[in-house]
């Protein structure tokens, strides 16, 4: 191996290739030490999310803004953003299954298999809610989905999981950069403009995710395209589990999902 293989990249140089091009950040994320700048750019989008959503109006730009204004101080929004690097796990780790789950098979069925899959939770939470099932069948239940689901991640090549857990990390350097035309809205108080800057962030997000994973798992994109919409509708799933368990406050959830 080459000593150029082994040079770590740099964390800017990683953050501007999550940013333009997915496929050389794939690539980068392979190195070793990847991991290390990958969680300096998370690090840095969940601190200043936190700031962000700290300093900005509470009821800007939904006048009836889910959280009581008391809420509205740095020390809450670093208690939500405590609970991001666990959603961030699940997240990888429901994306690492799904595209192991598509490695194999027909599109069409193994797309059918991996919505069942999506939709077990949020059936179980609904069973829940009304009163179909009891605290610990929906806790058994949940923890036996959240199982098998990892046990699908494990199946994964071993020498691919360090570099989509880089890779996924740094994707957040989209985020960190989508909170400047977002702090202009506030500035200007345009609402359509804040949410427009919401949408484009999370497109551009699910994107360089597919265009990268194409790379790093060597499957076609709409396979991967798919891993990344349903992994993660599977992450939110896992939240409002955390949530129907009591684990995770109502306002922190509130705030994870309006964040």
């Amino acid at each position: 191996m080459t000593k150029t293989a082994l040079k770590r990249p740099s964390l800017l140089g990683f953050a501007r290739s999550c940013l333009f091009s997915p496929v050389s950040a794939a690539s980068a994320a392979r190195e070793p030490g990847s991991l290390a700048p990958a969680t300096w750019i998370y690090a840095a989008f969940l601190l200043a999310t936190a700031v962000f959503y700290a300093a900005k109006p509470f009821d800007f730009p939904d006048r009836n803004a889910p959280f009581p204004r008391q809420a509205q101080t740095l020390w809450f929004w670093l208690r939500v953003m405590l609970w991001q690097p666990p959603l961030e796990a699940a997240w990888i780790a429901c994306l690492l299954a799904l595209l192991s789950w598509f490695r194999t098979g027909k599109l069409f069925w193994r797309l059918l298999g991996a919505v069942l899959a999506t939709a077990t939770p949020f059936v179980l939470l609904l069973c829940y809610k009304y009163g179909a099932l009891g605290r610990g069948a929906y806790a058994g239940l949940a923890l036996a989905w959240f199982t098998v689901v990892s046990r699908w991640a494990m199946r994964s090549p071993r020498e691919a999981l360090a570099p989509t857990a880089a890779f996924m990390l740094a994707l957040n350097a989209i985020g960190l950069v989508g909170l400047a035309p977002m702090a202009l809205a506030v500035a200007l108080d345009a609402d359509s403009l804040f949410k427009g800057a919401q949408i484009a962030a999370g497109l551009w997000m699910l994107l360089c995710a597919a265009l990268g994973l194409r790379t790093l798992s060597g499957l076609r994109l709409p396979r991967c395209f798919m891993a990344v919409l349903l992994s993660m509708f599977m992450q939110i799933a896992f939240a409002f589990t955390l949530h129907m368990l009591g684990l995770v406050p109502k306002d922190i959830l509130k705030a994870l999902l309006y964040a």
